[in-house]
């Protein structure tokens, strides 16, 4: 335990106190920024090294950086010339279906080459020329676009444009599932359907003897059937 100094003068301690707080006052600069006082720093106070930056990482971090962006707009680039080309091949489809319907048109082969009695109803009149505006649109398994179609694609196409739900894409699938009679194909009426018994095959009825369908060999025609292993199914359409 620590002994209390009583020969300490009180007087003479204050005395030391005050010179040194003057000394501390005096040893301190102002602070131009903020009115306040800093301490003095000596010269040997001030560090004699700095931390160094890694210029070479910091170089090799932009250039990486610069390779990173060029490469993302490179694959932009592609993606959008894919598109482009897409699009033109899409074109050039669209515009040789529209020439080949036109050819068709001057050949007779439309739906109009249908003689009615004139009771042909205007959904019926809407199917055929629905049907004959994919004229010449090339064969593809499993398409439904003028991109390329096949014959149950077709169907479904079609008769999806008139406001029916075909959902089917098989030809079984659409003769069961397609509201209709089935009927001998003499029976049928332009817009109805015309099914192969072994259910390879199907195709709308245009008049006359006539079918439109997609086929592998010569892709969306207007052709005569020349089949007598098919059955017709009468559609139930709005209105009848």
């Amino acid at each position: 335990m620590s002994r209390i100094n009583n020969s300490a003068n009180p007087l003479e301690s204050s005395k030391k106190f005050t010179e040194r707080e003057r000394e501390l006052q005096q040893s301190r600069k102002a602070d131009t920024m903020s009115g306040r006082f800093q301490p003095a720093i000596g010269r040997n106070d001030v560090p004699q090294t700095f931390p160094q930056t890694n210029l070479d990482q910091e170089n090799t971090d932009t250039v990486d950086n610069v390779n990173w962006i060029e490469q993302q707009n490179v694959g932009i680039q592609q993606e959008k010339d894919r598109f482009n080309q897409a699009a033109l091949q899409v074109q050039k489809l669209e515009t040789a279906r529209k020439q080949n319907a036109a050819n068709a048109s001057g050949r007779g082969e439309t739906s109009n080459a249908y003689q009615s009695d004139g009771t042909l109803s205007d959904t019926r009149q809407r199917i055929l020329n629905t049907t004959a505006s994919y004229a010449g649109t090339p064969y593809q398994l499993g398409g439904r676009t003028v991109k390329g179609i096949d014959c149950s694609g077709l169907v479904m196409s079609v008769y999806n444009q008139l406001g029916f739900n075909v959902q089917s894409h098989s030809v079984s699938g659409q003769a069961r599932t397609i509201p209709g009679a089935k009927t001998s194909v003499s029976n049928l009426q332009p817009g109805d359907l015309v099914v192969w018994n072994d259910n390879s095959h199907i195709a709308v009825y245009a008049g006359n003897g006539m079918i439109w369908d997609a086929s592998s060999g010569k892709g969306t025609t207007r052709r005569p059937l020349w089949s007598g292993k098919t059955y017709g199914i009468a559609v139930k359409l709005p209105g009848e």
